[in-house]
């Protein structure tokens, strides 16, 4: 049986909701059908932010083929070197342009062109985010016809134009666990594409934990996300404060990646009287065994249109622990989905509802009981990749 060849073009390895999405992928695809193989734009360890590049090793042990392209480009040439040369003296003496310029111009048609050359070995390509296609293919004036560009953020994590420089005419393939009706701003600008709504998807395992509830007692809230101006934190810390005015005996754990200090974030606290009630315990490389050891009450989390807002959201689902969400993208009420995800706009709503939670130990179990079903239902892998083999076996 000769294999599709898939080709997944990435960032980078670390520990990130889109480089679960890749790896989750990449590790449920059928291996009798299909050979994975990824090219990785940045240089190893270039996001410094990250300790390692987490996902590097257990992609390799998948079976996939792992380029570089910087490699790619020094290795490799679609023209013999003397050829090349002698035609860039040809035009230069011909048409009399600056050497300087023309040696670059020329050096940037050579890695467009070995790139090119790269992606057409594949039977499919897919792009891991907007801006990974954008360095890699509209940067060197080229659109593979085969090519496949998962979408990864929405435009409320990002205040640029998330589609500068794509080809107004050009029919695209998006896939995305965005709804399309929710990215129909962003797409104003794309008048031709195709569109697969593909769920966030892993392998939904549930795990126990323990709770002490042992009378009067210091509430935990968690919330799980990187430390970034892209995902903000303002709302959960304003509706902290109005818990502890209220009179609740009340913290906050943040669990993610970052320097708190640099981004402005204690001195926000500072301002609110609230920094000894919120404790920053950095990146939690293993949800499950954090959460086990926490004793957490309540999860607070981002949502987009009343859908938890990336893998943590899901993984924490499968511990049975409730969730809150603040909605940062609303296109109105899906009632089928408000008994599942408490999702709010208003911050009085959201810290009321939060407080009915904390002091009820039965609704938090029964809430934590119906979103690890649903997700269960909806976001497993092996329901789900299906939809991705229909694609590549066209």
């Amino acid at each position: 049986m000769i294999k599709k060849k898939i080709l997944w073009v990435v960032y980078d390895f670390v520990q990130a909701g889109g480089q679960r999405y890749v790896y989750e992928i990449c590790k449920a695809l059928d291996k009798e059908k299909y050979q994975v193989d990824i090219l990785k734009v940045d240089a190893m360890g270039r996001d410094k932010d990250w300790d390692e590049e987490y996902y590097f090793q257990p992609s390799l042990a998948l079976g996939c083929n792992i380029y570089f392209l910087a490699d790619l480009l020094q290795k490799n040439t679609t023209v013999p070197a003397a050829l090349w040369q002698r035609g860039l003296l040809f035009i230069t003496r011909k048409l009399k342009i600056n050497t300087a310029y023309a040696t670059a111009s020329a050096a940037a048609a050579k890695d467009a062109s070995i790139i090119e050359g790269f992606l057409n070995k594949y039977d499919h390509i897919n792009f891991s985010g907007l801006n990974v296609y954008r360095s890699l293919c509209l940067s060197n004036g080229f659109e593979p016809s085969h090519g496949i560009i998962h979408i990864l953020t929405a435009q409320f994590q990002d205040d640029r134009s998330l589609f500068a420089n794509y080809t107004k005419t050009f029919r695209y393939h998006f896939v995305s666990s965005i709804a399309q009706e929710n990215l129909k701003e962003e797409l104003a600008g794309i008048d031709h594409y195709t569109y697969t709504d593909f769920p966030l998807c892993f392998k939904t395992d549930s795990y126990e934990v323990n709770h002490t509830y042992a009378g009067i007692k210091t509430y935990r809230i968690a919330v799980f996300t990187r430390l970034s101006v892209m995902k903000p934190l303002d709302i959960y810390f304003y509706a902290l404060k109005l818990l502890l005015e209220s009179g609740l005996d009340v913290e906050l754990q943040v669990y993610g990646a970052g320097n708190p200090e640099l981004l402005g974030i204690v001195r926000q606290l500072n301002y609110l009287y609230i920094a000894d009630h919120v404790h920053f315990m950095g990146h939690a490389q293993d949800i499950p065994e954090t959460i086990k050891h926490a004793d957490i009450d309540v999860i607070w989390f981002q949502s987009n249109n009343q859908l938890p807002a990336g893998y943590a959201a899901l993984e924490i689902a499968m511990s049975g622990l409730p969730q809150v969400f603040w909605d940062f993208m609303n296109n109105g009420v899906q009632e089928a989905l408000a008994a599942i995800y408490p999702c709010f706009t208003n911050l009085t709503a959201f810290t009321n509802y939060t407080e009915k939670l904390l002091l009820s130990k039965q609704d938090r179990l029964q809430l934590g009981l119906k979103q690890r079903d649903y997700i269960k239902k909806h976001h497993s892998i092996e329901n789900n990749i299906s939809m991705l083999e229909k694609i590549y076996d066209v």
